[in-house]
């Protein structure tokens, strides 16, 4: 009828014209039952202040049932994001995705935060359209944290948002950032500073991607743990250093992060640990732009130690115990941290860094010192020229601050001692 009117219009027809949107049938495989859903997966759901619940399944060697519930959810097309190191060793965990007669098409990125690139945000943006997206299809970010940063931004700006499922791949992505709306890219050579917050509608967590996870990976989920222990204490701590129990390691190698393996049933526990330390904050503050600034402890000079080794260099969970040490060097320097509580919270967090000693040779203290200057907290407190901001304790599971944001301010030449301290060298 709208061919009609547009013929009665006069509108001319152009046989030459080629639709370059593909219908679903174009690479629909032969039909297959869906299988059914068994329910193994164990069901939680993920609340963000007054925002709808989000469902997350959890699991062990459940490919079978997360493509179910995909597939529940019954979109015209699936576009999977994932990146180069997923794809080389689990590229046929989705083969069954379209066995139902859906399309699905796949879009590889770099790994790490070299994925999270304007670059690759636009080419993504560009595929959507190619492969015919609707508001009726489903964006699924299978991969790493970087890779659901980019994806979650990507789906929530299309049509100003796809249904978005994440299928975390990593200790790190499973209860850091599937457990946050945050989305994003980095841009102009600072990190995470493009991005929305945009929530999934639905989570699939598979533990089993954690058995073959290289070791840097592995400590880095552990980094944000590490993190969560300092913040909160209690179970939190407990967890973390029971994660480092000799039962759990293996000794012939000495402790050496080569050696560090974790049962399936102790990643569950770390897993959930990780979740609940989120979302006990999260289900308050959606957006982590009060009280859930607190899950920022350290990053201000992990991002900057980051950024200036180069991307991919420093497992971020690594990065991050690093900026917690110069966090409690800084609050022993302006007396709020005793030097016993400093030694209780260093040693903790040495747990992680001794087995990851920084590369030489290290960037210079002012390269880091300018990307830690331009961190995206920066202005929140209003900071003076010679003033920088992160979260201070006075000892583990108590944070020390006057400002809603839990964030507190102070001078930048704290920072250099400590870089001096470690090795950093002044141009």
């Amino acid at each position: 009828y709208v061919e009609e009117w547009f013929e009665l219009m006069g509108f001319p027809l152009d046989t030459e014209q080629v639709d370059a949107i593909p219908e679903p049938s174009d690479a629909a495989p032969a039909l297959l039952p869906a299988a059914p859903v068994d329910g193994t997966m164990e069901l939680d759901y993920l609340t963000f202040a007054d925002r709808t619940p989000i469902p997350a399944y959890t699991g062990v060697d459940v490919q079978p049932e997360v493509v179910s519930r995909l597939r529940g959810l019954k979109p015209d097309r699936f576009l999977v994001v994932t990146d180069e190191a997923v794809e080389k060793h689990y590229g046929s965990y989705m083969d069954a995705l379209g066995s139902d007669g859906t399309p699905v098409y796949k879009y590889v990125l770099p790994c790490g935060d070299q994925c999270k690139a304007m670059k690759h945000l636009l080419g993504l943006i560009d595929w959507s359209f190619e492969s015919g997206g609707t508001r009726s299809s489903v964006v699924v970010g299978f991969g790493g944290g970087a890779l659901m940063n980019i994806t979650g931004l990507f789906a929530g700006i299309v049509y100003r948002g796809f249904r978005l499922v994440y299928i975390p791949t990593t200790l790190l992505a499973m209860h850091d950032v599937t457990t946050s709306l945050k989305t994003s890219i980095c841009h102009w050579g600072r990190k995470n500073n493009i991005g929305v917050y945009y929530a999934a509608t639905l989570i699939l967590m598979d533990l089993a991607f954690c058995r073959t996870l290289p070791q840097d990976e592995l400590l880095s989920g552990l980094g944000e743990l590490c993190k969560n222990a300092a913040l909160f204490g209690g179970d939190h701590a407990a967890g973390f250093v029971g994660a480092f129990s000799k039962d759990l390691l293996n000794e012939c190698c000495g402790g050496a992060a080569e050696s560090l393996t974790l049962e399936d049933s102790d990643l569950i526990k770390l897993t959930r640990l990780g979740v609940r330390a989120k979302m006990d904050i999260l289900c308050v503050d959606a957006t982590e732009n009060l009280q859930g600034m607190v899950f920022e402890y350290g990053h201000t000079f992990s991002h900057a130690i980051e950024k200036a080794y180069g991307d991919g260099r420093i497992p971020h969970g690594i990065g991050v115990c690093y900026g917690m040490l110069c966090c409690s060097h800084v609050a022993s320097r302006l007396g709020i941290m005793s030097e016993e509580a400093r030694g209780e919270h260093d040693a903790m967090v040495r747990l992680l860094t001794d087995r990851w000693a920084l590369p030489e040779p290290k960037p210079s203290m002012e390269k880091v010192m300018g990307y830690a200057m331009g961190d995206s907290k920066r202005g929140i407190l209003k900071e003076e020229v010679h003033e920088i901001t992160d979260l201070v304790l006075s000892e583990i599971g108590s944070i020390v601050s006057d400002h809603p944001s839990n964030l507190a301010k102070f001078d930048k030449k704290y920072v250099e001692e400590w870089l001096e301290l470690m090795g950093f060298q002044s141009q």
